[in-house]
């Protein structure tokens, strides 16, 4: 009798160790899980390797097997906001090597260029001034815009030629100038009996300009310096 006791209570001993141990294994593993799957919420997480730490919308945790955030780019793909220009349609001219090339009056002088945009600037007999630039954009919207510096325009006037087999839109203007000052910071201000004359040459690339603007007078004098310098375009 006694010995079936004994037995009894070494049985009863061994299933309690038994329970004893399971629920402690189930308790370490719980809070195994919990420590693997739950981010410290006071502290940013870096996402994935070289990430800025920026947390993610569910109080920083990813689901299981979620990719690194910002990867998955296709290869070779631009990154994202780059390669556009100011206008947002096409690159800036210094972006573009040089496609046309051609011949400054003797008459005219060199200047300092006012703006980054120029690529060359001239000062004509009698305080007109020459302008050189080059710049992307539709050809009739650039027109419209030198057509809006002139309130009102008292004369508009347009023509096409090819020099060297490159194709030349140019354009006359006349009237009072409120397009600003040519200095750069100039404050605008009307400027009756003024004129224009600008031409278009479309090249290999983005489109030149050239433009002079000034007193009518001294446009109409140097007309003729104007023109040479437009049949002397020709690519490089």
């Amino acid at each position: 009798m006694g010995a079936i006791l004994m037995s009894t209570r070494v049985a009863s001993f061994l299933v309690i160790s038994a329970l004893a141990v399971a629920i402690g294994v189930g308790l370490y593993g719980l809070d195994h899980r919990s420590d693997a799957a739950v981010l410290p919420t006071s502290d940013v997480h870096p996402l994935s390797s070289g990430a800025q730490g920026w947390p993610t919308d569910n109080g920083g945790t990813l689901p299981p097997n979620h990719p690194p955030i910002g990867a998955g780019m296709p290869p070779n793909h631009p990154p994202i906001g780059a390669g556009m220009s100011a206008q947002g349609s096409a690159p800036a001219a210094d972006d573009e090597p040089a496609a046309l090339a051609w011949k400054k009056p003797a008459a005219w002088d060199d200047a300092p260029n006012v703006s980054s945009m120029r690529l060359a600037t001239y000062r004509v007999p009698g305080g007109a001034e020459v302008s050189v630039s080059r710049a992307g954009g539709n050809t009739e919207a650039n027109i419209q815009r030198w057509v809006g510096q002139f309130d009102p325009v008292g004369h508009e006037a347009r023509a096409e030629k090819t020099s060297h087999g490159v194709h030349v839109i140019t354009v006359d203007l006349a009237g009072t100038y409120v397009g600003g000052g040519m200095a750069m910071g100039a404050e605008a201000q009307a400027r009756p009996d003024w004129a224009m004359v600008a031409a278009i040459a479309q090249g290999p690339g983005l489109p030149y300009f050239f433009k002079m603007t000034g007193p009518a007078a001294a446009v109409r004098a140097a007309r003729a310096a104007f023109d040479h310098l437009v049949d002397s375009i020709a690519p490089m």
